[in-house]
Parts: C-alpha cells; structure tokens; sequence
C-alpha cells in the first residue's frame, strides 16, 4: 500500500466509524423509547385494571355485606317511577345518616320504522338535578344494552350508593394495603410486568394519604404512573392512585437483554476492529519507514568499504604497484579490513535475524569477567586514543566469575563501547566501572557524549531505532547494536537500564546473574 494513502484510508476509517457509532446510539435511545412506551402502556393498563377491580371489591364489600336489606329494598323499588331511599349508618365516631334518592322521570319506547323497530329512551336524575348517566345535560349518553341492563337491575344505582356511601368514608377504610399490593401486583403480572414498584394514594388536595409504602416515599423523584381511585357524586376525583418504579431501567434491560447485549457486543467489535486496522496500518507504516532507513543505513555502510576495496583492486592492477611488494601488501591488508567490516555488518543482520527467530543457542560456561572487560576494553583503547580521548576501567566487584557465552558478552560490550564512543562528540570520556550487588554482577558504562531525551530512551532497544538529529543521522550504524545487546542480555536472564541527560551524556547498566 502506498504511504499516502494510509493517512487517507485512516481519516475515511474514522469518519465511518463515528457515523455508524452515532447511528447505533441513536438507534440504542430510539430502541430504549420503545421499550419505555411499552412498559408505561403496560402500566396504565394494568392501573385501570387495578382501580376497576379495587372499586368491585368495595361494592361487593358494601353491598353483600355491610348493606344486605339495602341492596334488596333497591332492587325491589327499581320499577317504581319515583323513590326515595333512605339508610342508616354509624361509624366510631357518631351516628350519620346518609339519604339517597332516585327519580325515574320518564321510560319512553320511541318506534322508528314500521317493522317494529324501536328506541328505548329514559331520562333518569337526582334530587340535584344532575344526570348520572351522563354528566354533561348539553349532550346525551347512548343508552348501551349494558347500561341499560344494570339501570333496569338495579345494579346501576347501587353503584351510585356507594360512590355516595364512599365519599363520606376515609381511605382507610375503602381499601387496605393489602389488597392495594395483591391486586397491582396480578394486574401488572398478567400484563407482563414483573419490576418492583411503590405505590402511594393522594387525596384530592394531592398530599399523600397513610396508604403509602417505603418504596414509593423513597423513589418520589421517579417517573409517577397515576390514575384515579374514587370519585364523588358529582365524578369529581377524591384520591389518586400513584405507581413509581425503582428498577425500571434495570428490568427493561433485562427483559431486553439479548438484543441489547448483541447490539453492545457488535458495537464493540466494530471498534476493536477499527482501532486494530488503524494501529496495524500505522505500525506498517512505522516498519516500511524503518526499514527504509535501514536499506539506507546499510546502502552507507556498505558504499565506503566497498569503494575503498574498488581503488585498492584499482591500484594493484597499476604495473607500477604491482611491482612494488610493500603497495602490494599494504592494499591486500586493506581490501582484507574493508572485506571483514562488510562480514561484520553481515553477521550482525543476520545475527539479529537468528535472535528474532530464537535460534540463537548460548554456549555458557564460568568466565572470568573481569579480565574479559579488561581485554575488550584494552582492545578499544586504541580506538578511542585515535580521537584523544580517555577510558577509565574500575572494578570493584569481589566476585567475578560469572556463567555466560563469551562471544555474545564481548560483542555485546563492544557494541556498547562503540556507541560510547560515536555519540562523544568531543573527545570521548568513557568509564567502565563493575560491582556486586547481591547475586548480581554489576557492569556499568558511561560516557559524557550526547545524551537522550527522555522519548528516545524508551525507544533505543527497538530494532533499526537510532538516534536522529531533525532528519539526519549524525553517525553510521544499522540500528541493530543496542537491541542485540537486550537480547543477549535476556537470553542471560540478565537485566539492562539505561540513564542519560541530553546533552549530559548516558549510563548503560548491565546486570548479569551470578551462580
């Protein structure tokens, strides 16, 4: 793929991503109304269940109980067409009598055809010249078979005793809270509501009555589902019915839970795929550009020997050096040095390449470490001498004698010597120092060159990662040298830490352990 594109092909990503995440959580809040809708449909439903049965049960209560003979005197007076009903009552307090009357003015049979159909008719009012059946004289109910059944039984006006008989009676003693709980209860499960609720009663001053429960004082701020509970004689509301829903949210999830889980779960794939093809485009971006400056790197390291081995075969090919033993051997040693530093360069890719690979076998055996440090470093002396520069060594380490693969430890301490030395600079100050702590062997290697900010530090053990200046490198190196030496290191089982300040110079410390 082509560089370019990825920023492109990334911003396309994100634009689709946040499109379709936005739609799913529109269509989430949109799905969550629904339910919402539902579940309050379900509710008032189940409260004009409730308030119905709760009004039969106190007419069932008053009139096959409380007021037996009254209920026959009513039904035996229904065909009279006038009557006036009076009954007695006592509660705890003092006797009160309570008079209700009923005026049948008029039953008319109105023929509308000559087939014999016909239209019933009757005018029915009180002594408060209000209609009951209906409420509003500007208009005229129709007179259903149902409704004029229950007129004709008598059913109608003993329900119309007892919003009169109730209204002068206090809530207490209309209904329970038992039967409050037992009958939401069945009407909110047969509508497919199984969620806890709290119900409270308010009296037509909306204040509420002593029929309330814990969970309705405690959850007040919830959504109210109400209905009207009783009404007086002239259908004014007295109390209210009030339900609320402490886990509404919770059982709507529930009830739901599939959908919703797929909807999350796909939701949450598409954005670990999103967030994974982005990383993974810009991790391939980030390799194509390392390696890039790797091909680059090594096009550098190989240009020099490689022209220097060409004038060398350039020159021995010249009569007059050819006849010369001393140019002679001078330009084979050179074509020798230049032909070993490319194998150099070589083994290390390769090296790398076996370590990635985890082919790399250690030959460990017990070394004398601190002569090994002392011979590398005298080997390296003279490269440093070259820039007049200083290597210090200071072994203060008791125990010495450490289990490792010596040709790995010696290209391991020279890569960092060497690294010492190219980022000094000035003339190079090195100082290899080792010490004991507890069952570790202790190397430390500083210098006083370049340093690193605290960003680079993190990333000088990743592989073809070298220090830049801007755009430019400002020393020769492949970018393998320091995440070889961490390889080695692990494989040792061993630990590696560096410090630097830039502009200061860095301290590598080696942690090798000891049997």
């Amino acid at each position: 793929m082509n560089q370019r594109f990825i920023p492109i092909i990334s911003i396309l990503m994100s634009i689709s991503v946040v499109i379709f995440v936005t739609l799913q959580i529109k269509w989430l809040k949109e799905y969550y109304g629904a339910l919402d809708q539902d579940f309050s449909n379900k509710v008032n439903i189940a409260l004009d269940q409730s308030v119905k049965k709760i009004e039969d049960i106190e007419y069932n209560q008053l009139i096959n109980e409380n007021y037996k003979n009254f209920g026959k005197t009513v039904v035996a007076n229904n065909g009279q067409p006038s009557s006036t009903i009076i009954q007695q009552t006592e509660d705890s307090a003092s006797k009160r009598t309570i008079t209700y009357q009923k005026n049948i003015i008029e039953r008319e049979n109105l023929p509308i055809s000559n087939t014999g159909d016909s239209l019933n008719r009757i005018k029915l009012w009180t002594d408060e010249n209000l209609i009951k059946i209906q409420r509003d004289t500007t208009k005229r109910e129709a007179l259903t078979a149902a409704l004029n059944s229950s007129i004709n039984s008598g059913e109608f006006s003993l329900k119309e005793f007892v919003r009169v008989e109730g209204s002068n009676r206090p809530i207490e003693k209309r209904v329970s809270p038992q039967t409050i709980d037992s009958v939401v209860s069945n009407a909110l499960k047969n509508n497919g509501i199984t969620s806890g609720f709290g119900y409270g009663i308010f009296d037509k001053n909306n204040k509420l009555t002593t029929l309330t429960n814990e969970d309705y004082r405690k959850q007040q701020t919830n959504t109210k589902y109400d209905k009207v509970l009783f009404k007086d004689s002239k259908d004014n509301p007295l109390y209210t019915l009030s339900l609320v829903f402490p886990r509404k949210d919770v059982s709507l999830i529930k009830n739901n839970l599939p959908m919703l889980l797929g909807t999350f779960l796909s939701l949450l794939t598409i954005l670990g795929i999103y967030i994974t093809s982005i990383n993974y485009m810009m991790q391939q971006k980030r390799i194509a550009d390392v390696k890039t400056d790797f091909i680059n790197n090594m096009s550098h390291e190989f240009k020099t020997p490689l022209a220097t081995i060409s004038v060398a075969t350039d020159s021995l090919a010249n009569d007059t050096i050819a006849t010369n033993p001393e140019k002679v051997k001078y330009y084979s040693q050179l074509i020798k040095q230049e032909n070993l530093r490319m194998k150099k360069q070589v083994e290390n890719v390769l090296n790398m390449s076996k370590l990635e690979r985890n082919e790399v076998q250690l030959f460990l055996k017990e070394t004398n470490m601190r002569q090994l440090i002392r011979d590398i470093s005298q080997s390296f002396q003279l490269i440093v001498n070259e820039r007049n520069g200083s290597l210090i060594q200071e072994f203060d380490a008791d125990r010495y004698i450490v289990k490792v693969d010596e040709f790995h430890i010696s290209n391991m301490l020279v890569n960092l010597l060497d690294n010492a030395n190219k980022y000094s600079p000035e003339a190079p100050e090195i100082k290899v120092k080792t010490k004991n702590e507890g069952h570790w062997y202790v190397i430390e290697i500083s210098d006083k060159g370049m340093g690193m900010d605290a960003i680079n530090k993190n990333k000088i053990f990743e592989k073809f990662f070298r220090e830049e200046t801007g755009n430019i490198h400002n020393v020769k190196g492949q970018g393998l040298g320091l995440s070889y030496v961490k390889k080695i290191i692990e494989l040792h089982k061993g630990q590696i830490h560096v410090d630097s300040v830039k502009g200061k110079g860095s301290t590598f410390t080696i942690k090798l352990p000891m049997s």
